[in-house]
């Protein structure tokens, strides 16, 4: 009996324990489930200015909710804005001691601390001051040491010696702000204040202040404390301020001045700055780096200078012996890296393979993952393949593929693996909408639930420092250009490539204009009109470039005229279907006299059909690749690569 007691009582219990946990689970859906529809509600009153009702709706978003974070923090910006900044800073208080993860804490308690600055709640200084403790690389952080150089210089002594202290104080927390963000928001501000403080400033101070004031454009007031420091350490600043002002002679005088006599104590980044800007300054880019090597600097910009002149060089031995010359001056300097490929690559072309072997294993050895490590490896498979190493050429051809897989050189590995008849591997691209480039966040997905809700200020505010959330808010925007040279950018950095899976490639990689340029391809292949449209505009329909190109796909006047008139096409460059059409037939018609390859047909588009056919006579090549290493327009290389690469990518995720 008893036994039989215990088996029922068990029984109970877990009865019991199934309804408890049915019923949190329950509660917890219907509170994510009701989170969304309040928040959603209380949104749609928000971006009406309606502050009021919102503040009462995001209020019923339940505390089981992943989004009270958030409604707490859109209740405290209502709060604001109906002027009740006691009552926000409750708010803020609430997301502060929830304990979340969540990247609205420190935002919050920096908004918090602003509140209480601007009702004068002594508790600010102690905010700001946690806010640098604890985010110390955060821009909250930075904008603190605003802040509290503001308290302290606002802050009343009754002695002289508290009033100085305090004024060091500020100075102190100014300072830092200027160090850390010289064309931040707050940078002029700053620079009135120390002006108020009426202190002794260092040569040190002065460069601080002309910092802020050129990084924001202000170059007449940045000459005034210019002219207060020493040229030996400020030299660069002379040379870039009045660059800047146009006063091309000052420049040029402080700039070979600098070179000379001031470069070796300097910052490298400040000097390639000058240097590029003194070339500028000449009629032709030519003109300025001879003029550049003639002032034998042998300091901080010397190696820079010599890569340049280098790079000028267009006969092939001297070449050859130039980057020589300069990869044994400077064998682990910024440049070697390219230097020992411009080697490699001319023993390569000189068909000396066991030579440019030997300085390809040198430089993977070296340099393992720089911008010529795709090219290197790409022609160690090639040079295996001519040595019938075939096992070791495909090795080196999927080591391409897998480590480089948005490369001009992954596009070529592939094509030695898999050779067919010699066309292009893609045809037709599979249309794919660009959504929201992450499925997870870090925050209980609270960033992925409010990009899905429309609520885009505040994931801006949140993910202020991730660039492809950035990428994907402008592409929302509409701003499309920006958006993909953001995500361009943003996958540049990563050091190991996504799969073409990943959300984030569409926004490098949008279809835009696809469903016109299908329409419009006549015998073209569509990818190849959207890589070019990519990489001419970045799909800027008003882009004019600075010799006068038009467009999507960058016509010239006269080209796109003589297309429109034969073809009776709109007369407006900037329309997306006229200049798209004119852009395709023009193609179609360079690719038809170059032997219907696209590759000659790409180079013209930038080169022009005339320097292509001066190619055919005058390079010797046995190959494609031989060929596009040997262009001899710098520019219009780099720009087959890019194409070809953007049509490979395009492939790969759609």
């Amino acid at each position: 009996m008893r036994r039989r007691r215990k088996k029922y009582d068990l029984y109970i219990v877990i009865a019991l324990l199934i309804v408890t946990i049915g019923y949190f689970v329950y509660n917890h859906i219907s509170s994510e489930s009701r989170g969304v529809d309040n928040y959603a509600s209380a949104l749609e009153a928000y971006k009406s200015n309606d502050y009021e009702t919102a503040y009462q709706e995001f209020g019923k978003v339940p505390s089981g909710s992943s989004l009270k974070p958030s409604a707490l923090f859109r209740q405290a910006r209502c709060a604001t804005n109906f002027d009740k900044k006691e009552l926000a800073v409750k708010k803020y208080k609430r997301i502060i001691r929830s304990g979340s993860k969540s990247t609205i804490v420190p935002i919050s308690q920096y908004n918090m601390a602003i509140l209480m600055y601007e009702i004068q709640d002594k508790d600010a200084k102690k905010y700001f001051k946690k806010i640098i403790k604890k985010y110390p690389s955060s821009d909250y952080a930075i904008a603190s040491e605003y802040y509290l150089g503001m308290i302290e210089a606002q802050t009343p002594h009754k002695s002289e010696k508290q009033k100085a202290k305090s004024k060091e104080r500020a100075l102190i927390h100014f300072k830092t702000y200027l160090e850390k963000a010289p064309d931040g928001r707050f940078a002029l501000p700053v620079i009135d204040e120390i002006v108020k403080l009426d202190t002794t400033l260092t040569n040190y101070d002065n460069l601080l202040i002309v910092k802020g004031y050129y990084q924001n454009g202000e170059y007449e007031k940045a000459k005034t404390y210019l002219n207060k420091t020493t040229l030996a350490e400020s030299w660069s600043d002379f040379a870039k301020n009045e660059y800047k002002l146009k006063n091309n002679d000052k420049a040029k005088y402080y700039t070979e001045l600098g070179l000379q006599k001031h470069a070796a104590t300097t910052n490298q980044d400040d000097v390639f700055e000058v240097i590029d800007n003194y070339i500028t300054m000449f009629p032709t880019r030519g003109e300025g780096i001879k003029k550049l090597v003639s002032l034998n600097t042998k300091s901080t910009g010397a190696d820079y200078i010599a890569y340049l002149n280098c790079n000028e060089v267009v006969e092939s031995n001297f070449k050859e012996a130039c980057f020589r010359t300069l990869y044994e001056n400077y064998p682990n300097g910024q440049f070697s890296a390219d230097s020992l490929y411009n080697l490699f690559i001319t023993k390569y072309l000189q068909k000396k393979y066991y030579d440019a072997q030997r300085l390809g294993f040198l430089h993977l050895k070296k340099f393992p993952n720089v911008k010529s490590s795709p090219a290197v490896t790409y022609f160690m498979g090639k040079i295996a393949y001519k040595l019938k190493h075939y096992e070791s050429a495909n090795s080196y051809y999927k080591k391409v593929i897998d480590t480089y897989p948005d490369t001009y050189y992954a596009y070529r590995a592939n094509y030695n693996l898999y050779k067919d008849d010699g066309t292009l591997p893609f045809g037709e691209l599979m249309e794919k909408p660009v959504i929201f480039p992450y499925k997870k966040s870090l925050d209980n997905n609270l960033v992925v639930k409010l990009a899905y809700l429309g609520d885009y200020d505040l994931v801006e505010e949140l993910c202020k420092k991730d660039k492809f959330i950035q990428s994907w808010l402008a592409y929302e925007k509409g701003n499309y250009t920006i958006s993909a040279v953001l995500a361009r950018n943003a996958m540049e950095e990563l050091t190991e490539k996504p799969p073409f899976t990943d959300l984030r490639w569409r926004l490098i990689y949008p279809m835009h204009y696809y469903d016109i340029v299908d329409k419009v391809k006549g015998d073209n292949n569509p990818i190849i009109l959207e890589a070019i449209i990519k990489e001419e505009s970045h799909f800027n329909p008003f882009a004019s470039s600075a010799v006068g190109a038009k467009g999507l796909m960058q016509l010239m006047p006269a080209t796109y005229n003589e297309v429109v008139k034969k073809h009776n096409l709109p007369s407006n460059p900037n329309d997306e279907t006229a200049n798209i059409t004119a852009g395709s037939l023009y193609y179609e018609g360079l690719k038809k006299v170059l032997g219907n390859k696209d590759l000659y047909a790409i180079t013209a588009y930038n080169g022009g059909i005339g320097s292509v056919n001066c190619w055919f006579s005058k390079l010797i090549y046995n190959d494609t690749d031989e060929f596009v290493e040997q262009i001899p327009y710098p520019e219009t290389k780099n720009y087959v690569k890019k194409v070809l690469r953007s049509y490979w990518v395009y492939g790969n995720i759609y």
